[in-house]
């Protein structure tokens, strides 16, 4: 959907549902999330006129740069980036910037362009800010962006999690 409507508005239009769901599952689930980004590139890959290799090279593996903030952050309680609003804000730009330099490394790969990371970041610059608004939104209820391993255990203690009082 948000590459059919990049080619019909352009790309100060361009709003990508994969990125959100993959920042949020990346909280939810921890660095394994950003198979949601590259699973979110499939679409790009069949609907594009590039080669079948350049496509997967562009649309899928380079979206695995998102991860790395994730991977950096390493395996602590992910409840801290969701429900500070600082790190949530830092979380979503750095994510933003590697998928960027992912990006980046993928157009010159391809095309041997050196500016590919600055202008995928300028022409997806609106994406970030959805992208923050929509996590800010998320971010206000409870349970919608939270790291699961701390969400089930929580709710155990509130009489929730086995189905037992």
């Amino acid at each position: 959907m948000s590459y059919k409507m990049l080619e019909f508005w352009n790309s100060s239009f361009y709003f990508s549902f994969s990125v959100v769901l993959c920042l949020i599952s990346m909280i939810r689930w921890g660095a394994a999330g950003v198979a949601v980004a590259m699973i979110g590139g499939i679409p790009g890959i069949l609907f594009s006129s590039m080669p079948l290799w350049s496509g997967i090279l562009f649309y899928s593996l380079s979206n695995a740069f998102i991860g790395i903030p994730m991977m950096v952050y390493g395996s602590r309680n992910r409840d801290t980036i969701a429900d500070g609003h600082v790190f949530l804000l830092l979380y979503i730009f750095l994510s933003h910037c590697c998928l960027s330099a992912g990006k980046g490394i993928a157009i010159f790969l391809l095309t041997g362009e050196t500016t590919g990371a600055k202008d995928y970041f300028g022409a997806t610059f609106f994406t970030l800010i959805i992208n923050i608004i929509v996590c800010s939104v998320l971010q206000m209820r409870k349970g919608l962006i939270c790291d699961m391993r701390y969400y089930f255990t929580d709710m155990e203690g509130e009489g929730y999690g086995n189905g037992r009082d």
